[in-house]
């Protein structure tokens, strides 16, 4: 397995990139520097040369040949060198070189710019010394001889090796202070980023850039504990729920196994036996239904039992009530369904019929006997609303907080009597919920319960 390479830091990177950066800026304005030195000090000494050769000439000025020679020769110019040159090019003096043995120099460039233009200066190698030399020549007043002056030019290679020494040191500090000053500048950057409390995101004092950051690790926190919230709820339901059906099994087997004891040893015979018999199919039946509710509820925690589709409401509150209709007769209750003649629904149809079936069965067992029961639909825009209402004792405002809960009975001892399992309004809930709908419980007109079931609407049809 190939190891996982390190994090990139930031404050690494942005401290390269500001040492470098400082670098190439140094390294950018030293070479700017030299490179106009260096042109300054060029165009300095040519315009000194030029003031000299001027300055000599005009001394000249009047002279014949014999005394510009004799003049020249008591001329002594510091590490410059003195040529007079003849119309027909040919040298009549030089302070450096025995001028009867020099060739002519009428085709130097700067004799002949100097003869058309009455100055030159110009950088040539010497033909005669064979050295980078500098030129000034000017015509003589009052003759056609040309006088030139020159001295030997150090190279740029030269110039720079005499600067290198300073540049260095000069550089040096610079590289040590741009390391400082880095290091700093990445601290002042980046303590605002690494002092975020992840915590406390959105109160920690930061840069503008990186709020949209904070804002999203904020609403992510709070996803987290959400999620972490629900899953413990989750966990402790699952752990209630799973003590409850065992506490809800027991009881029926308890009297399926007495009974059954009292069958077998021969103590119940005749009457009693067929007596104990039908309490223990009562008891098997009423197993039975807890086993349905369990397992329609697990099917609802795992996910929708069906694909949503469009349905008629009211279509199927009637089927409901056919199939309640004998239940209804036992304890001689009336059902009565007010509403449109059609309201269509965007869900589950099974799954709505389920919980209408569970609504009204609820209401017929909690109602009164000989009582009646109230279905009443209505139609909007947004959602078709369902009130089941029956004339009970009704429910409690402290019991309304709790009556989908899973197992929870107003009246524990006269649900068990009614065949109830306690899974009936928990089913209720969560079937409507995973429809995109809602569930309410309050006080109806008749004095008894009123449930209230939302579910959306069809738009459209």
């Amino acid at each position: 397995m190939t190891k996982p390479l390190p994090g990139k830091k930031l404050s690494t990177r942005l401290f390269v990139a500001l040492f470098l950066t400082a670098i190439l800026v140094l390294l950018a304005v030293t070479g700017a520097v030299v490179a106009v030195s260096w042109t300054i000090y060029e165009h300095g000494a040519e315009e000194t040369l030029v003031d000299q050769t001027r300055a000599s000439a005009a001394d000249l000025a009047g002279l014949d040949e014999g005394q510009m020679v004799a003049h020249l020769s008591s001329t002594a110019l510091a590490n410059t060198r003195i040529t007079l040159v003849a119309a027909d090019g040919r040298v009549i003096f030089d302070s450096d070189y025995e001028a009867s043995t020099m060739p002519s120099h009428a085709a130097r460039a700067e004799i002949a710019a100097a003869r058309s233009e009455g100055t030159a200066v110009m950088l040539r190698a010497s033909e005669t010394a064979g050295s980078d030399t500098l030129y000034a020549a000017t015509l003589v007043d009052g003759s056609d001889d040309i006088l030139r002056l020159s001295t030997t030019r150090s190279s740029f290679a030269y110039y720079l090796g005499n600067l290198l020494p300073a540049l260095f040191a000069i550089m040096a500090l610079a590289v040590i202070a741009s390391l400082v000053v880095a290091r700093v500048i990445t601290g002042k950057i980046t303590t605002p980023i690494v002092s975020i409390d992840p915590e406390q995101p959105l109160e920690s004092e930061t840069y503008v850039e990186v709020e949209p950051l904070l804002a999203r690790i904020e609403e992510q926190k709070l996803k987290l504990v959400e999620q972490n919230r629900q899953l413990e709820r989750a966990v402790t339901l699952r752990r209630e729920f799973t003590g409850n059906v065992s506490h809800e099994m027991k009881s029926p087997l308890q009297v399926i196994g007495g009974y059954a004891e009292l069958i077998e040893s021969g103590i119940a015979d005749g009457e009693d036996a067929r007596k104990f018999a039908g309490l223990i199919c009562a008891e098997s039946q009423a197993m039975r239904r807890l086993i349905d509710d369990v397992l329609t509820l697990s099917r609802l925690d795992e996910s929708a039992s069906g694909r949503t589709s469009l349905f008629d409401l009211v279509a199927t509150a009637k089927v409901v009530l056919v199939r309640l209709a004998p239940m209804a007769a036992e304890r001689d209750v009336r059902l009565f369904l007010a509403g449109p003649d059609v309201a269509w629904v965007l869900g589950i149809e099974t799954l709505a019929e389920q919980v209408v079936y569970n609504l009204v069965d609820n209401a017929i067992r909690h109602g009164r006997a000989a009582g009646r029961v109230e279905l009443d639909i209505r139609c909007s825009a947004q959602d078709v609303v369902l009130d089941i209402c029956d004339d009970g004792d009704g429910i409690s405002p402290e019991a309304q907080q709790r009556v989908f809960e899973r197992f929870y009975r107003v009246d524990p001892s006269r649900s068990r009597e009614t065949g109830g399992t306690g899974l009936g309004l928990a089913i209720v809930k969560h079937g409507v919920e995973s429809m995109g709908g809602s569930v309410t419980v309050g006080q109806s007109a008749l004095g008894g319960a009123r449930f209230t079931v939302r579910l959306p609407a069809a738009n459209g049809v």
